[in-house]
């Protein structure tokens, strides 16, 4: 006859070490979990069931259940997933006495603490993490089977006491074996078994129900009444992460990430973020529309090229795109500290391979210090945000009359020369041409305060005028108030770099106090 037992660790571990071995020096862990803790299991198990029954059960009715179980045989389905923890090492308190122990140093009466590993493996919690045994033996019998059922049902722990159990036998369909136990037969085990304690079946209650502290078991590392045998484990799936799958929308134009940091970036560094952050988007983009980890953009094929023109802002041929299409890489600061990462593209929604891009270049970690040798010292962790969370004011689509500075406005034209300001190139003239350029309603009759000091921020320079420029240190930029005579939407970015996060502004309230 076979039984098939169905075993789960609500917990997701299995906590044990093999008998007497100690744990600092268990090499292979225990699993499968070994036939010879399953049989002691069951007797501890059954004792309880008969303090529980109504009326005495016979002796005989357990001697014929460690009979049956010693003589079977038994094989696993093993879950594939299955990992061995790292040990988990604490001090206990042991004996109480005087501590330290020599008289001769002052000392106290207290617990002494022993230091403990505990040794585990990590299963799924559910039943994809369940471990399948199957016990073939000719001495079961449909009583013997009922008995069995009760031990297994009273079960709640196996191995140590951490080490939460479900077991149940299952009638129904059950996984292939996929874990055999084999004999040693005076050969070399394969490399990749390890032992497994199983019963003799010439083992009886005596030999199952020893404990280690018996004078007649202690130095032994195989009890009487046990064998060793030795377990082929499955081959483990491959530990990865699993993909990062953005919400299937089609008209999803912001990618929101928050932003952790244990040393938050300097204000000065807002392109330095986003710049290296959009060079990674476009990098991740490049390798999934060439499928070559190496692709680069030279040599990619000029249809590569035009699919990632409203990523790049430039077509196949270098050329920068009109009408503000590509993609924008921006940040949005709160108390002097940047919170968010977002990503902006008004024109089209992001497809499918763009969001993964963005989710792949987001799991790794971004520096936002200066080029140099400390270039890496500082990084930041980007976290994609649910399309739940409800976008920072300015994107939601609700017009406002006063918007304000979230990062420094910087002139994309000099306004100064000769440290005289020229009339034509004021902030505030520049500040409404460029929004009559945009297209916002009420640029001619906008009202423009400068507040509070001016700041020192990186630009972005293209790649291609870096040596074109006399001057390619930080450039001025300045926190605006802005103030239009009728309501208008945003988001509203202007200025230089501004699709890298300059020149950022928030909605406010009407009644702001200046």
């Amino acid at each position: 006859m076979q039984l098939i037992l169905q075993q789960v660790f609500p917990l997701g571990r299995f906590h044990a070490t093999p008998w007497r071995v100690s744990p600092f020096d268990d090499a292979f862990g225990e699993w499968p979990p070994s036939p010879w803790r399953l049989v002691r299991a069951v007797v501890a198990r059954w004792y309880q069931w008969t303090r529980e029954a109504t009326g005495p059960r016979g002796e005989q009715e357990l001697n014929d259940l460690v009979r049956a179980l010693c003589d079977s045989a038994y094989r696993f389905h093993l879950p594939v997933h299955s990992r061995r923890g790292s040990p988990l090492r604490q001090y206990l308190p042991v004996e109480f006495g005087w501590n330290p122990p020599d008289k001769k140093k002052p000392a106290e009466r207290s617990y002494g603490t022993s230091l403990a590993q505990d040794n585990y493996w990590c299963v799924s919690r559910d039943d994809d993490g369940a471990v399948w045994w199957f016990v073939d033996g000719n001495r079961w019998t449909d009583r013997l089977v009922e008995t069995l059922d009760r031990c297994i049902e009273r079960m709640t722990y196996f191995g140590r006491a951490e080490s939460f159990t479900q077991m149940r036998r299952d009638s129904g369909p059950a996984p292939t074996p996929n874990c055999e136990l084999i004999e040693q037969s005076g050969v070399a085990p394969p490399s990749s078994s390890v032992p497994v304690l199983v019963p003799l079946r010439a083992a009886n209650r005596s030999d199952v129900e020893r404990v280690t502290d018996d004078p007649d078991v202690a130095g032994r590392t195989v009890p009487p009444g046990a064998r060793v045998m030795f377990a082929v484990r499955p081959q483990g799936a491959p530990a990865r992460d699993g993909p990062t799958v953005m919400p299937t929308r089609t008209d999803c134009r912001l990618v929101q990430l928050a932003v952790g940091w244990n040393v938050a970036p300097e204000p000065r560094a807002v392109v330095r973020l986003t710049a290296r952050f959009r060079s990674a988007v476009l990098r991740e983009l490049l390798r999934i529309k060439t499928g070559h980890h190496d692709a680069t953009w030279s040599t990619a094929a000029s249809s590569v090229r035009e699919a990632m023109a409203d990523m790049l802002g430039k077509d196949a041929n270098r050329k920068p795109l009109a009408g503000h299409r590509h993609a924008e890489f921006l940040a949005w600061w709160e108390h002097g500290a940047p919170t968010r990462l977002l990503v902006w593209r008004e024109v089209r929604p992001f497809d499918r391979d763009e969001r993964t891009a963005i989710l792949r270049a987001a799991s790794r970690e971004l520096s936002w210090a200066a080029a140099g040798p400390e270039a890496d010292a500082w990084k930041v962790r980007l976290v994609p945000l649910d399309s739940a969370v409800p976008p920072p004011p300015g994107f939601d689509g609700q017009p406002a009359p006063c918007w304000e500075s979230v990062t420094p406005y910087v002139p994309p034209r000099h306004h100064l020369r000769g440290g005289r300001s020229r009339a034509s190139e004021t902030v505030p003239s520049q500040i409404r041409r460029e929004l009559t350029l945009r297209g916002v309603a009420g640029a001619a009759h906008v009202e423009i305060e400068e507040v509070g000091d001016a700041a020192w921020v990186a630009v972005h320079v293209p790649r291609g005028e870096a040596g074109k420029r006399a001057f390619l240190g930080d450039r001025r930029g300045y926190w605006v108030h802005l103030g239009f005579r009728e309501p208008i939407s945003g988001p509203l970015r202007l200025g230089h770099s501004s699709s890298f996060g300059l020149g950022l502004f928030r909605p406010v309230g009407s009644d702001r106090e200046r």
